[in-house]
């Protein structure tokens, strides 16, 4: 795609560090916010974008490679002319498949620690509220 021939790791730690310095600026905006609950939806609003920001620059990271049905795939031994023409293929193929599985495995990490703490922290919120709702209803009837 876009990132196909830079060093993956230039690319991965330049966008965690913008992405870091965004929602760090973007998180002051949490702090003003009236109630647990509502710092909870908007720590989720923020780490879906910056989530998504960050799945997108995977994507773009990831290789372009044809299909291997229709192009560069060779359908008969005279397809592959010397050793050194299937050395270069092999090695082609091995330099995709590593870096989509290095993708992969980022997209993994990065979706399933953003999902964990986005759902504890808006549990946490609405557990709080839950409480202190009941609490409320606690204190009414003997008033």
């Amino acid at each position: 795609m876009l990132f196909d021939d830079a060093n993956f790791y230039y690319v991965l730690i330049s966008a965690i560090i913008v992405l870091a310095v965004v929602s760090l600026i973007f998180r002051s905006r949490v702090l003003r916010q009236p109630t647990e609950l509502h710092k909870a939806i908007v720590l989720l609003k923020l780490g879906a974008v910056s989530t998504g920001a960050f799945l997108l620059v995977l994507w773009f990271l990831l290789p372009s490679t044809p299909v291997l049905s229709t192009f560069g795939y060779p359908k008969t031994v005279e397809d592959i002319q010397s050793a050194k023409h299937l050395l270069q293929y092999l090695q082609d193929y091995n330099k995709a498949l590593v870096r989509t599985i290095m993708i992969l495995n980022w997209f993994t990490l990065v979706f399933i620690c953003w999902f964990l703490s986005s759902i504890y922290s808006l549990s946490k919120a609405l557990t709080k509220l839950a409480d202190d709702q009941k609490d409320k209803a606690r204190e009414k009837p003997g008033a």
